[in-house]
């Protein structure tokens, strides 16, 4: 299996195999421990396949836990590998199997369907049990292929979020979960403090700035890229990143690998994705992407003032119409051009406030606010005009 952070592996372009749910515990498997309580006489069961959509596709689902799982307080930082199972089920019945048939017999009710029957197996620690819902769930799959049902209940160019999150949480669970303190090392404080805008403001980010299949994505600072993926999966449009921390960028590149191979396990299609690791300050990548970019995110919530000022000069080179997302913003809302700023570059940005709640970022519980600003010129060019300057 792929080591997350393997430089060779993360920098090649040859086919990377994809980490199962069984790969993701194996690295950390003196952690885990059964999750289900076995009864004398029944085989102990620690992993069960489940059927994909793809032909003859197959992932390895691990049945053991976190030793220090919490059953009454599940925390979300923690991989549970049935949970993740269950959401699999549940998303390629709702999402991935066009037949309303097969989406009953497998959502159901409260009371019956296999999702329910998994449900209450795992809610009694009865593996068998849970093995069986499985095992059913396999054999309505295989019929449903046979039958070619297999295929996306949605329109094609734009995937439902929770599905594209679904496949965004399985690739970071199984890259950089397993050695997610390697990420912690970084200076407090600092430019490059390493913080991640978590999925449900990705969404919020993607609606607000009407982010599409043939928009043009950059994250500058992309961390592990989680960022770059769901806006991928998400909308189909080119997505890309770059990130100037080592460890989070080999993270992103690792990711980028597996996220292609697990959307493939799912056949479904998502936008080309690049990660970069550099300075976006001095990359020549950047300087290429930037006047091409529609939508540019930067969360700048622990950039110093020169890096800000750093970045507003770079955003000359944005066309008309880019929008920046922020999370400290870069113009004033109640800026106004005069003589001595017209040539500044917060005289060609216009900006909207907005708020956000809570669990939307990973460093505060509570909520803030973000900015997207619009690159636009006329405001500028009307100035000039009226004093006979253009």
């Amino acid at each position: 299996m792929p080591s997350p952070v393997d430089d060779r592996e993360a920098d090649s372009d040859e086919p990377v195999a994809v980490v199962s749910s069984v790969d993701a515990v194996r690295q950390s498997e003196s952690q885990y421990e059964d999750y289900f309580r076995w009864q004398n006489g029944e085989d102990r069961l620690q992993a069960i396949e489940l059927h994909l959509p793809a032909s003859d596709a197959t992932e390895p689902y691990s049945l053991l836990m976190p030793k220090s799982f919490d059953r009454e307080s599940e925390s979300r930082d923690e991989y549970l590998p049935v949970n993740d199972l269950i959401s699999t089920v549940r998303a390629i019945a709702l999402y991935l199997v066009d037949s309303s048939e097969f989406r009953y017999k497998v959502c159901g009710d409260k009371e019956n369907g296999i999702l329910r029957q998994l449900e209450r197996a795992r809610n009694r620690l009865n593996g068998s049990d849970f093995a069986s819902a499985v095992n059913e769930f396999n054999r309505l799959l295989d019929q449903e292929r046979a039958s070619g049902n297999i295929g996306p209940v949605f329109d094609k160019s734009h995937i439902p979020s929770d599905l594209a999150i679904h496949v965004v949480e399985q690739t970071y669970n199984r890259v950089v979960a397993p050695t997610v303190d390697m990420l912690r090392q970084y200076k407090a404080f600092s430019n490059n403090v390493y913080g991640e805008i978590l999925p449900t403001l990705v969404s919020e980010f993607i609606e607000r700035a009407g982010i599409s299949h043939d928009t043009t994505f950059i994250d500058l600072g992309c961390g592990i890229g989680n960022v770059v993926l769901q806006v991928a999966a998400q909308t189909g449009c080119f997505s890309c990143g770059i990130e100037i921390m080592k460890v989070p960028a080999r993270f992103a590149r690792r990711q980028a690998q597996e996220f292609e191979q697990r959307m493939s396990l799912y056949e479904l299609n998502h936008g080309a994705v690049q990660v970069w690791q550099g300075d976006f300050c001095e990359s020549t990548d950047v300087q290429r992407m930037l006047p091409r970019a529609d939508v540019v995110l930067v969360n700048n919530y622990a950039f110093d003032s020169a890096l800000n000022q750093t970045l507003l000069q770079m955003f000359l080179d944005l066309k008309e119409g880019t929008k920046v997302i922020s999370l400290k913003p870069f113009v004033t809302p109640d800026h106004k051009i005069s003589a001595r700023n017209i040539h500044s570059p917060e005289s060609i940005l216009t900006v909207r406030r907005y708020q956000y709640w809570s669990q939307c970022v990973s460093w505060t519980d509570s909520g803030g606010e973000y900015f997207v600003q619009t690159v636009d010129r006329s405001r500028m060019k009307e100035f000039l005009a009226q004093r006979g300057m253009l």
